[in-house]
């Protein structure tokens, strides 16, 4: 089943819509986008409200609907239809809308609200419908800018081990570093690794996720990244310890092991997921 998100802040709206499509869908509302925006190419389709912009707690400097999009374009491969929605546009006039304001160029499909749910609903079949095709275009357009490196990100304060890992892996991964979990949640990239440190830091200006948080975050994507916890506060000789801080994540090693044990770990990782 499809998976459809709907970003409004009209709550009858919403609920009209998820009422009207929930035989055909598997519906989730949004007041407000969420947090990362990586939560929202967990879906198919999103339905957004053009009215709608990012609150004061959202972390990424973008605050249009039309920036968000070429945002989530831009970041995944792999990133949702995307259908706005306006109840200041009437229906007659929806084309010469877009024309002026170059919305057409951004989302896959601009609808008027009082053009009805059963309208809505058909567009809303035709995009998913077509979906796939277009994906195998967009993989044909892509196929040669894929890059032969795997990319790995590191969520790590400790800006020594950052760069030792930056030099010891640059043959085998694309690697970028972040010191903080938020930090990390603003690039809203797609990694095929995720090394995360045990002792995030905690910064006051933030909100706050901790190592194990950010992991099981991580895994309840609809494409999750591997990720290994490491720790410079666990000895190797103790590792089976470390195990038990956080069952979700792929992998435990501590720091001490050394970076050819990580590498070694991370190789039979991509081994067992292809």
């Amino acid at each position: 089943m499809y998976k459809i998100a709907i970003v409004d802040d009209d709550k009858n709206w919403c609920f009209a819509v998820k009422s009207f499509f929930n035989k055909s869908f598997e519906v989730t509302l949004f007041e407000q986008f969420p947090y990362s925006l990586h939560e929202l190419v967990d879906y198919d389709l999103l339905i957004v409200d053009y009215s709608i912009s990012s609150t004061k707690n959202h972390k990424i400097n973008i605050h249009s609907i039309v920036e968000i999009i070429r945002f989530l374009k831009t970041n995944f491969i792999n990133y949702p239809l995307l259908v706005i929605t306006s109840d200041f546009i009437d229906k007659n006039n929806v084309n010469d809308i877009v024309k002026e304001r170059s919305i057409g160029l951004e989302a896959d499909a601009f609808f008027a609200k009082d053009a009805g749910l059963e309208k809505l609903l058909q567009e809303t079949v035709h995009l998913l419908t077509s979906k796939k095709q277009k994906i195998f275009e967009r993989s044909n357009q892509l196929i040669h800018a894929i890059k032969p490196l795997y990319t790995m990100a590191v969520v790590d304060d400790d800006r020594h081990w950052c760069f030792a890992i930056e030099r010891f892996f640059k043959s085998e991964f694309e690697v970028y570093t972040f010191p903080t979990a938020s930090d990390f949640l603003k690039q809203s990239f797609d990694f095929d690794l995720v090394i995360v440190d045990y002792s995030i830091p905690h910064l006051s200006c933030e909100d706050y996720m901790d190592s194990p948080e950010l992991i099981r975050y991580l895994k309840s994507l609809r494409y999750p990244p591997l990720v290994v916890l490491v720790s410079g506060y666990v000895s190797k000789s103790d590792s089976a310890l470390g195990k038990n801080i956080c069952p979700e994540a792929d992998a435990f090693l501590p720091k001490d092991a050394g970076l050819d044990e990580l590498l070694r770990k991370l190789k039979d990782l991509l081994t067992c997921k292809r």
